[in-house]
């Protein structure tokens, strides 16, 4: 794919996601503020972890080619900056985003396995160890809600600071796909495996907690089809989404239906790496004969 190709996908999708950060600031930042809970300032706080997710490009950019490059990495950290938990403090979501992009970067040079899901988890991880962490805004773990399902759909659900709205997913999934580039049969066979398996345990346990997952609907949309980090042919795509549908339903039952997606999409992108590594060993072998 050439730079040009690249640079117009790229700035398409930080396009599509500025709704996103809008509901974000009004989700979790207005109606924070509206109860008093937060100061003037931290209404933005989606908008500034996308500023900081910004800073650390253009610095790793100006040290290692002495320019800012508008690529893929860029829209990873930006779908970084959307996906973590509101509770996140931003000096540690910076110095992590230093730390963690390079690092990702030489991971990937030994196998393209998917950066967004990489550094977030990761962050994640690092919270969870050292700090009272936790998915819920000031907000939602003071108040308690019964969420409807359209409160669902418009994003009123524990999740990603800025990616919550099921409704804004759905709306950008036809969109995307008129592009020739977007690999849509990714998102379509990861919600069909994930509600399919979801909606017999809801039949078996009567639990429909998990059934409406809005990080999975976001990720699978605009996250799990990312270029570098999935098949090219059909088939491929297809299996590749099953996959990550049967193990986000599996971790989100069993462990955590916020982060089921995210895990989900690195241990297939690991997978992928290492039967790609199988097929091109046996190429050499064949080779060799």
């Amino acid at each position: 794919m050439q730079a040009k190709t690249i640079k117009n996908l790229v700035v398409t999708n930080l396009l599509i996601l500025i709704p996103f950060v809008l509901y974000g600031i009004f989700k979790n930042g207005y109606l924070l503020y509206e109860h008093h809970l937060i100061n003037f300032w931290l209404i933005f706080k989606p908008l500034y972890l996308v500023i900081i997710a910004f800073l650390v490009k253009l610095m790793g950019d100006l040290f290692s080619y002495h320019k800012f490059k508008i690529d893929y990495n860029l829209l990873c950290l930006i779908l970084v900056a959307l996906i973590m938990p509101y509770n996140i403090n931003l000096l540690v979501f910076f110095m992590s985003l230093i730390i963690l992009y390079p690092l990702s970067n030489l991971v990937n040079r030994y196998g393209n396995i998917n950066k967004v899901c990489l550094i977030y988890l990761v962050i994640i991880l690092i919270n969870s160890i050292f700090t009272n962490f936790t998915y819920e805004s000031l907000l939602e773990s003071s108040h308690t809600f019964s969420f409807t399902y359209f409160d669902l759909l418009l994003g009123r659900s524990v999740g990603g600071i800025s990616s919550t709205c099921i409704l804004a997913s759905l709306i950008i999934y036809p969109y995307l796909t008129f592009s020739i580039y977007y690999k849509k049969e990714i998102p379509l066979t990861i919600n069909i495996t994930y509600l399919g398996l979801m909606f017999i345990y809801y039949l078996v346990t009567q639990n429909s907690a998990s059934l409406l997952n809005s990080d999975l609907i976001f990720a699978s949309i605009l996250i799990c089809p990312l270029p570098e980090y999935s098949p090219t042919n059909r088939l491929g795509k297809i299996i590749y989404g099953v996959i990550i549908g049967f193990l986000a339903f599996l971790i989100a039952i069993f462990f955590n239906s916020t982060i089921s997606i995210y895990l989900a999409t690195l241990v297939t992108s690991l997978l992928l790496n290492f039967l790609i590594w199988g097929e091109n060993q046996h190429k050499k072998l064949a080779k060799r004969a």
